[in-house]
Parts: C-alpha cells; structure tokens; sequence
C-alpha cells in the first residue's frame, strides 16, 4: 500500500500522549466453549489472525514522521512486521473471574504502545472462570476510533460456528517507504494545493458552505452558553496507572426501556451511568442533592462513503446529567431532556468542523492547539456508545458472549466510560485512574442497578 497520512484528528491523538495520558484504546471479548465443549486458545487465535491479516492491512502498518515536521506523519508497511511480537499469550490468577481479568486488562491498559512498531497488540487469557477465554485487543487512538476498531475486529469474528478460517498468505513483503525527499514534497504541496483547494470547493459551494458556517457558529453559542463544566469527583491530573471494570445487561432490556419509557439507547445508557455515579458518590458520603456533572459524549459523523476507513470519525458533544438521588424514570427524563436540546444545536456538525480545521495548521501549531485544547475543563467524565451488530458472532468456532470497550483518559479526566451491544449484550467497561476512583467497581455495580430500576419501571 501507498503511504497514508494522518487526518488531522488521528494526528491529534499522537501529539496528545505524554507518559501519564495514554491514547489507546482496547476491547475486551469474551468467548464461551464451542458446540463440542472445546475452548478458544492462544493457537486458534493466532491461526484466525495470521489468516486474515490482509483484510485489516493497517495491522501491518507504523507510523513514519516527516523531516522537519513540515506534516502530519504517514502510515507505511512495516517491512520488520513480526506477528509474534504483537500477539501475545496472557493469563489471570486463580479463581480467573470478573475480578481477576478486570485487573490484568487494567496492567495492560497502563503501558504505553511502542510507536516503533504497528500500534497494537492482542492479549488471549486462557483458562477463565465459567469456561471461558478472552481476547483484548489494545490499539492507538491515532489508528481507529471505537467504530474502526469494531471494523478491524469484524475482520477477525465470523457469522456462524463452522466458518473457514482461510488461508494465510503465502508471500507478504513490505512495500518501500517514500524516499525522505518525496515526503518533503509531499508535505510542501500539501500544505500549498490544501487551503488553495479548500477556497475553490467553497467558491463552488457557497450554499453549504454557509449551512456549515452557521451550524459551527451555534455550536460555539451552545458550548459557551453550557458555562464552565462543574466541579468533579473524577477530575484532576491523571497518572499512568488503569483500572477497568465491566458490566453488562441483555441489550433487549435497554431496547424495550426505550420503547416504554420514550427517548434513545443512548439516553438509556447516560441515564444509568448518572445512576451509577450517584450510587458511587453516595458510597464515599458525597453530597449529590441537585447535582449534576457534565458528559462528554463522541458522536459518529461517517458518512455512508467512509465505510472502509477505520480511522477516526467522531466529534464531541456535551450533556449534563443528573446524578443526585431521584427516581429512575425521573432521571431518564432529564436525561432525555438535555440530550435533545444538544442534537437540536447541531453541536456535533460544528465540532466536527472545527476539528477539520487541523488539517491546514503545521503540525507544530496543530500539536500546540490540541494541547491547549485538552487541558480546558470541558467535563468531567466521558460516556461514549459504540454501536454493534446484533447478531451471534463466532471466534473460530467459540461464542462471543461480550464485548466491553476500554476509553482513554482525558489528561484532567479520570474516568471514561463505554458500552457496545455485540452479540445481544450491552457491555460496558469503565476505565478509571488508578488512584483517583479505587472503588471503581461500586460504579460498575450500580450502573446494572440503575439498568434494574429502569427495568422494573418498564415493567420488563
């Protein structure tokens, strides 16, 4: 493949990771026996990968900067790529429940990748509680945003129980990277042709253009009119050290909430986590009468035509969200309520298009933007919904049972939470600095207690 630049939020994620702000993200699934009563080990997994490689080719892929930083940098073939250096076998300690592999996956989650390498690597846990084995695949930020890295793991998950693995192939060689003086060029031409191009597609469409303006400008009103972000249990500088919890309910219990009780899966999903947050903050004794927090919630904006790229495509939006002592449905309301007028302000359009700005600033004064950008307090945790297939998904052969994501941390946030419904669970995994929220797993707890109200609210 030819070398492929960074857009300018893939870039934004590398010039956002420092030593205590790690920018990848992973997801943990779990896979039941097969039909014979077999469990998936480390050599099946490295048979399903090894086969179909070619059908994820960024897999193979590392980062190459361009000299003088003149532009973002590029993706070219590893031509050392060694799959044994990116598969690795793992394991948890007796019992190998819920608790043990929470741990493991949150020691994996606190090392940095190695950015001489292609930015990923795959842990199998054998030898689970119930039966059980489990897969994490860890990949940057920079590479695919939480719907890439469904796409790349789609590539590796099979529709029925007895597919064929395929074959792997025969004679794969790393094609040559550009040469340092065609990537000057490149970079040159880039930032010269880019804004020069971007004036002619505007005198061309100044209808959409103005749309686009306009959808930016009530964004910037929105955000400003939100004010400041409140005071927070989970803000402050993070360290380098993870901790992970999962939970999970039948996605059909989130789909009949939203058909009984009104709104969205998505407002559903922030209404239990506020319930969650709020049995968390009155386990430590906190005050949480007429409180509320504020979400940062990623928004898909792919467009039909991005179907094959897996790198990032989301833009921010902002909720706040109630998390003192209500009833459930009550909560859900106010939920809904604030969720509506955040889509109705387009906010996601604008952010969007500010986020494109990046493309025509240097990578020195984009690095700097983003930066300054993160260090604002713009909320206090981040709650993001990946959506997934609801069909039965197979790993050579073994059920997938669940799938819980795993966010990175803002650099003054310490905790993100996210959720995907693969294979007809909604599994969430909460990803939380190690010191800042010890008692990660009374949050994880009550979220599924939250989802149990809203349940019984629904009569389900």
């Amino acid at each position: 493949m030819p070398a492929e630049r960074l857009s300018g939020l893939d870039a934004s994620f590398l010039y956002l990771e420092k030593p205590g702000v790690h920018m990848h993200v992973a997801g943990l699934s779990t896979f039941g026996s097969r039909v014979d009563g077999s469990l998936l080990t480390y050599d099946d997994v490295e048979r399903v990968v090894e086969a179909r490689l070619r059908l994820a080719p960024r897999l193979r892929r590392k980062l190459r900067l361009v000299p003088g930083n003149l532009s973002r940098p590029v993706w070219v073939d590893d031509e050392r790529f060694d799959l044994d250096f990116h598969l690795r076998r793992a394991s948890v300690p007796a019992p190998g429940g819920r608790f043990e592999l929470e741990r493991a996956v949150g020691r994996v989650l606190s090392r940095q990748l190695d950015r001489t390498k292609p930015l990923w690597e795959l842990y199998v846990f054998e030898d689970l509680s119930e039966d059980r084995t489990a897969i994490l695949l860890k990949i940057h930020h920079a590479m695919a945003d939480g719907i890439g890295n469904m796409m790349i793991a789609s590539a590796l998950f099979d529709l029925t129980a007895d597919a064929p693995t395929g074959e792997p192939e025969r004679a794969w060689s790393a094609e040559p990277a550009p040469p340092m003086q065609d990537l000057i060029l490149d970079a040159v031409e880039e930032t010269v042709l880019h804004p020069i191009q971007s004036l002619a597609h505007v005198a061309r469409q100044p209808r959409i253009v103005a749309e686009t303006v306009s959808a930016t400008a009530d964004a910037l009103r929105t955000v400003a009119g939100m004010g400041t972000a409140p005071r927070g249990p989970f803000d402050g500088r993070v360290g380098p050290n993870r901790r992970f919890a999962t939970a999970e309910r039948p996605f059909a219990v989130f789909r009949g909430i939203k058909e009984s009780l009104g709104g969205t899966v998505n407002d559903v999903v922030l209404a239990v986590v506020a319930g969650g947050v709020h049995a968390l903050l009155e386990s430590r004794g906190e005050a949480t009468q007429g409180r509320s927090l504020r979400a940062m919630v990623p928004v898909s904006v792919r467009a039909p035509g991005d179907g094959g790229d897996i790198g990032n495509r989301v833009a921010p939006t902002f909720v706040d969200v109630p998390v003192g002592r209500m009833a459930a449905r009550t909560r859900l309301r106010r939920v809904r309520a604030a969720a509506a007028r955040i889509k109705d302000s387009g906010m996601a359009v604008g952010a969007d298009t500010i986020i494109g700005l990046g493309a025509y600033a240097p990578p020195a004064l984009h690095a700097t933007a983003a930066r300054l950008i993160a260090q604002a307090r713009w909320c206090n945790l981040v709650v993001s919904n990946i959506p997934a297939p609801q069909v039965p998904l197979y790993f050579a052969g073994a059920p997938l049972e669940a799938s819980y994501p795993a966010m990175n941390l803002k650099e003054d946030c310490g905790l993100s939470v996210a959720c995907t419904s693969g294979a007809g669970t909604m599994a969430f995994g909460f990803t939380a600095d190690w010191d800042r929220i010890p008692d990660i797993e009374v949050l994880a707890r009550g979220v599924e207690s939250e989802v149990d109200r809203l349940a019984e609210v629904a009569d389900l």
